[in-house]
């Protein structure tokens, strides 16, 4: 049962990743729980809406790469433990952010969502 819980994971970020990349928000606003909490490296922390507004105007993404994850499942929640390097362009100007992370996906109504990330710095 993990590993199939942690399959729709793989494939649902995947999709979010995607999303990002392509700048559909309208396909992110369907991955992520109305009660989302999206905590930035810089400290900088949105809900669900001001999330969704800064992708439209301030985040435009260029690339990740996973440098390792790993999962636990507990019932309706997935909690992700990761490293990853993401170039995004912010206001304009380019950034790379070199992160580990803690990603929560819950299962709500059937159906999962990603509900949190808190993400801090890597130094270089």
């Amino acid at each position: 049962m993990s590993e199939q819980v942690i399959g729709e994971i793989e494939a649902l970020d995947a999709k979010r990743l995607q999303a990002l990349l392509d700048g559909d928000v309208d396909a992110v606003a369907k991955l992520v729980a109305p009660s989302l909490r999206y905590t930035h490296s810089s400290a900088a922390s949105d809900d669900h809406d001001a999330y969704l507004e800064s992708l439209r105007s301030k985040y435009k993404y260029q690339a990740f790469k996973d440098l390792g994850r790993s999962f636990q499942v507990h019932g309706n929640s997935v909690l992700v433990f990761g490293d990853t390097r993401i170039d995004v362009l912010v206001n304009g100007a380019p950034k790379v952010v070199m992160a580990r992370y803690l990603a929560v996906w819950l299962k709500l109504d059937g159906q999962w969502r990603f509900a949190a990330w808190q993400s801090t710095p890597i130094p270089a």
